[in-house]
């Protein structure tokens, strides 16, 4: 309709200036520029000195290229490509504007998708908003740095409301790394929500039960430490935590994308600036403030920080060698020589290592060494005897006097390697209790068995072997027995419900208790709490038992 027009006038033009009227007077008549006129009239001039074709003449002359502020760039351009299969525009366009490219992204983004070929795919999808302060998500992703080929996992958190976000990467997501991790984050953001939603991560979730998740005990008392609610993704449902997901994308479409790294120390200090220069300044979806604005805003919201922090150590068990050496990750550690063949606690953050004995008194504390590098800090006395014979018997008799007479007994043998032997034996307390070790060796002494490799033998057919979280749990079930001693547990009989399934009272037998008789509250046996399930050893929910000394 335009160039219909524009034919109209230029004919308009032509017939008023063949009539002799002057290109002001055509001006001034028609209403239009006195340079629309001249323009029109050189147009029909040109189009009879060089023709016109019907197809110009209804579609128009083709269109003359307009430069690009991405033409000085093209060739930059080919080379980071050919560098960077998968580069984005938004890393593009960092790396441009490093070299004075002053456009926008979305010319770089167009430039992109011409020469990819590419469309994008537009999917419906739904944000649910969550209340400010109410809830976080967290998850651990596997990347491969570029450059270096080493494979790290990067730790991410952030706020649902806010978005505001943490990154840390660490060679391994261990439970002690998932612990100190979100402490950190909880740190950092300045606050803790009421809520943290993740998936079914080792060291969170030990497995479901009737499509139900169970925590882990530890991450249990981590959470109730900070008055923390967990609420576990259903399996195999990415989507259920998107928000966190999406934050994973940009890492690896904007930090990792166009970027080479010689290892995890230089991602490491990448990672900092990259947080506070882009992920902390990107615009949220909803509000488009930058996030680190977001952050202020939701900060007072957040629950407090407690007072003291989380020990989130991690807690092993260690037998001091014959050198007075602890191992932790293939590192040896000095503890004082009185305490060889000592059974001690290793304490360990990523910076220090605490060593303490039995009655939780401090050994010795040392700076971490890298893991896996197999430093021992103090080299062993080359004139020192490696196995001093009498402080192992000495750790053997503290075990009673059954272990000792075994020492003595295996000192008479003579033998060549009686140190060896008994460092063996007392190394034997970090997979068996030391009672079964003692029945082990008194079982041995009967058939004149003195070699470590058959008590060894024996405990592995008579016995079950111990952990560090059996050794607290039996702490605990003895700790409450004790505390249970004079108001025991007794379970009612089945007789009781069945009465009460078909609506009528529970009989009482005559003479007996309105709970239980006298015997039924007797000492519960040892390693189980009276009136529980043998299994799980959890008190039921029911009280039915009374004081057999109160009077009726």
């Amino acid at each position: 309709m335009h160039d219909e027009y524009r034919r109209k006038l230029a004919y308009e033009v032509q017939r008023r200036k063949d009539r002799g009227e002057s290109e002001r007077h055509i001006s001034e008549a028609m209403g239009i520029h006195r340079k629309t006129v001249r323009r029109l009239l050189q147009e029909l001039d040109d189009r009879r000195e060089t023709g016109e074709s019907a197809l110009a003449r209804e579609v128009g002359p083709p269109p003359v290229p307009r430069r690009s502020k991405l033409d000085p760039f093209v060739e930059r351009i080919d080379a980071l490509l050919r560098k960077f299969e998968n580069i984005t525009a938004e890393r593009l366009l960092e790396e441009l504007r490093n070299e004075g490219f002053t456009g926008g992204y979305t010319i770089v983004r167009e430039y992109l998708k011409k020469l990819r070929g590419r469309k994008t795919e537009q999917r419906a999808f739904e944000v649910v908003e969550t209340p400010v302060g109410e809830q976080a998500l967290f998850d651990w992703s596997p990347y491969v740095l570029p450059g270096c080929g080493q494979k790290v996992q990067v730790w991410g958190y952030s706020l649902s409301y806010s978005r505001a976000r943490a990154f840390e990467a660490w060679e391994h997501s261990t439970q002690t790394n998932i612990l100190s991790c979100l402490r950190r984050s909880f740190e950092s953001l300045g606050g803790v929500p009421r809520q943290c939603v993740t998936d079914t991560m080792p060291g969170v979730v030990d497995g479901w039960e009737c499509n139900k998740p169970i925590l882990n005990v530890r991450f249990v008392d981590f959470a109730a430490h900070y008055n923390l609610t967990m609420d576990i993704a259903p399996r195999r449902c990415p989507r259920y935590k998107g928000k966190k997901e999406r934050c994973f994308r940009y890492i690896n479409e904007n930090l990792l994308n166009g970027r080479t790294f010689s290892g995890i120390e230089e991602f490491r200090d990448v990672l900092t600036w990259w947080i506070r220069t882009h992920a902390m300044q990107q615009a949220h979806p909803r509000t488009k403030l930058p996030l680190a604005q977001m952050l202020e805003e939701e900060r007072p919201f957040l629950q407090p920080l407690p007072a003291h922090p989380y020990d989130t150590r991690e807690v092993l068990i260690r037998v001091v060698d014959p050198y007075g050496m602890v191992s932790f990750q293939t590192n040896f550690y000095p503890v004082p020589d009185k305490h060889v063949g000592e059974m001690v606690y290793v304490c360990a953050d990523h910076e220090r290592l605490e060593i303490l004995g039995r009655g939780v008194h401090r050994l010795a504390e040392h700076q971490r060494l890298p893991d896996g590098a197999g430093i021992r800090p103090v080299e062993p006395d080359p004139h020192r005897r490696r196995y001093d014979l009498t402080l192992l018997l000495e750790r053997l008799a503290e075990w009673g006097e059954l272990a000792q007479a075994f020492g003595k007994r295996l000192q008479q043998q003579q033998k060549r390697y009686t140190g060896a032997e008994l460092s063996y034996i007392i190394g034997l307390q970090l997979r068996w209790s030391a009672d079964d070790i003692v029945q082990a060796l008194a079982h041995a002494m009967s058939y004149g068995a003195y070699e470590a490799r058959s008590i060894e033998r024996i405990l592995e057919a008579r016995f079950q072997p111990r952990t560090l979280q059996s050794q607290i749990a039996n702490s605990a079930r003895n700790r409450v027995r004790e505390l249970m001693r004079h108001h025991p547990v007794q379970q009612r009989p089945l007789t009781d419900y069945t009465a009460l399934r078909a609506g009528d009272t529970p009989s009482l037998t005559t003479g007996e208790s309105p709970r239980a008789s006298h015997q039924d509250c007797a000492d519960p046996a040892p390693g189980q709490i009276h009136g529980s399930d043998p299994a799980s050893n959890s008190v039921p929910s029911d009280i039915g038992c009374v004081d057999p000394d109160a009077s009726s």
